[in-house]
């Protein structure tokens, strides 16, 4: 049960949601995306009320991707997974070709997009179920472990393609035990324990905390303990400015 949890986000935010098993992480994405209803509260999109949207309508607006994709697909064909999200949306058959095919494209899937869902691999069918859910232009997305079972390769890959996507607009929202990806790509982190939220602050601020570390059940960066060891002060500006150099170290591919 969550008690007493308020927040908002802005408008093309990428925030990480964290906590041990249980603090309440689930229940609220299960919430916003109106898969369990409130008893009570407030959850507002553009300063609308969403407590009477059901969950199709709500869809139109939020998307929701489960961590295992083989949960979320049920069709065959890469094509047609993506396609079923604009079924009975009376778009023309052509219309939905079209958007479907833009939306493969942006998921780098339109090779593809003839093929039988099993001949990919896990990550490309964790894009599958992306693709599923932009196809029908989200203004926020959620995602349960987006890189859980991958490796560094396709990790890398998925966060980058999220990143890309929150370049475009796209407010992304990550429910994740990975500390490493809230680091390293979510400015901002909202911490819950025991159905509370207990911290919003930045992710190097969450992670140079030692006391918020232990009562979230997060893991302590090795980077504030490098800081703490060389006697750099504060740790938080040290892990933000290697963060920082990390990525413009990246992005020049060196």
């Amino acid at each position: 049960t969550l008690q007493n949890v308020s927040f908002s986000i802005g408008k093309g935010e990428m925030v990480s949601i964290v906590g041990r098993n249980g603090a309440g992480k689930s229940t609220l994405s299960k919430l916003i995306c109106g898969f369990e209803t409130q008893d009570s509260g407030e959850i507002y999109l553009n300063g609308k009320d969403l407590k009477d949207e059901n969950i199709r309508r709500r869809a139109k607006h939020i998307g929701y991707v489960m961590q295992n994709p083989n949960q979320m697909i049920s069709k065959t064909m890469i094509y047609d997974e993506v396609a079923m999200a604009l079924q009975g949306s009376g778009l023309t058959e052509e219309q939905i070709r079209e958007k479907v095919e833009d939306t493969l494209k942006v998921c780098g899937l339109y090779p593809f997009r003839n093929w039988p869902v099993s001949a990919l691999s896990f990550g490309q069918k964790k894009r599958v179920t992306i693709a599923s859910v932009l196809v029908q232009d989200p203004e926020l997305i959620l995602l349960d472990e987006p890189t859980a079972g991958q490796d560094f390769r396709h990790y890398t890959d998925i966060m980058e393609f999220l990143q890309g996507l929150n370049t475009r607009g796209v407010t992304v929202v990550m429910i994740t035990h990975d500390m490493h990806l809230m680091l390293e790509y979510t400015p901002r982190a909202l911490v819950f324990c025991d159905g509370q939220l207990i911290a919003d602050r930045s992710a190097s601020a969450v992670l140079c905390d030692p006391e918020l570390i232990e009562r979230a059940a997060l893991k302590e960066t090795s980077l504030y303990t490098l800081a703490n060891r060389c006697g750099i002060a504060p740790a938080e500006d040290f892990v933000e400015r290697f963060i920082a150099a990390d990525r413009e170290v990246r992005a020049h591919g060196c």
